[in-house]
């Protein structure tokens, strides 16, 4: 376990101090709460049931899809603008997709499941164990639509936030059902404006990822893999030709249209963004 998870923590059950074992396990000298941990990694809640194991996928600025890309490029960003010292939470870190970002950074990783990449697994809508105020950063991409209670998350994340820190949020819209069944929510711009409100956030940057081209080739990729194998003789020859010339054309636009654009939801007239990035900010005192 990292040694500086020890100096921001505080037990759940009476806030006293916490101690660290040999083997990752967390005590309360003061009270008789514990958690247990698993190759050193403590486990302050138990991984939920049900949940399949992500893979180890290669992200980058130029790897994955248009969404992904275009996440990697504002994180990129906003983790340039952060001062060097700057202390860093990952919530959701999965199997660490934007870890690269954060070589030399004082940054942790968290998750519900014991990923090998992580720091320690809790679930922040049922326990905090952090102490009020203790990070600059806190990273929520692409993991907001899996929470159930939104708004718990980011109540309880905003405490844990210093005065002038940022959260810093991927989250998709028009993106098919993925990780289920632990896919909750989509939520538009107007809603992740009130959520920062009900938090005591205030919005620092909201901007949606348009790229419609990249809808078309997914609508084509549903017909190929969902209805075409439910068809047979002379209309499944003509549906996969069909398949065929709009992926040709679709391929064609791509090229022309150029790749998918990051803009203010107010500057452009589609209502349909791939997903939303934003950068909430917590009032300095």
């Amino acid at each position: 376990m990292k040694p500086e998870l020890t100096e921001i923590l505080a037990c759940p059950a009476c806030r006293g101090a916490i101690s660290a074992d040999e083997n990752g396990a967390l005590a309360c000298p003061a009270c008789s709460w514990h958690a247990p941990a698993q190759n050193g990694v403590p486990l302050i809640t138990t991984p939920p049931q049900g949940i399949v194991p992500s893979g180890k996928l290669l992200r980058g600025p130029q790897i994955g899809t248009p969404w992904r890309r275009a996440n990697w490029r504002f994180l990129q960003q906003q983790v340039a603008r952060l001062d060097a010292e700057a202390l860093i939470l990952d919530v959701g870190a999965g199997r660490g997709d934007f870890a690269d970002l954060f070589e030399n950074r004082n940054y942790l990783a968290l998750d519900v499941y014991p990923y090998p990449e992580v720091d320690m697994v809790c679930d922040l809508t049922q326990i905090n164990p952090f102490r009020p105020e203790s990070f600059d950063a806190i990273l929520l991409l692409n993991v907001m639509e899996h929470v159930y209670d939104t708004q718990a998350l980011l109540a309880s994340l905003a405490r844990m936030l210093k005065p002038g820190g940022v959260i810093l949020v991927a989250i998709p819209f028009l993106v098919k059902i993925h990780q289920a069944p632990i896919d909750f929510v989509r939520y538009t711009h107007y809603a992740l404006e009130r959520l920062a409100d009900d938090a005591g956030l205030k919005v620092d940057m909201l901007e949606g990822y348009y790229d419609p081209v990249f809808f078309l080739g997914e609508g084509m990729g549903n017909l190929r893999h969902a209805v075409l194998p439910t068809m047979e003789g002379w209309r499944r020859f003509l549906a996969r030709a069909g398949i065929a010339g709009i992926e040709g054309c679709a391929n064609l636009l791509n090229r022309l249209v150029g790749a998918g654009k990051s803009l203010p939801p107010e500057k452009v007239r589609s209502s349909a963004p791939t997903g939303y990035q934003v950068v909430y900010r917590k009032g300095a005192l």
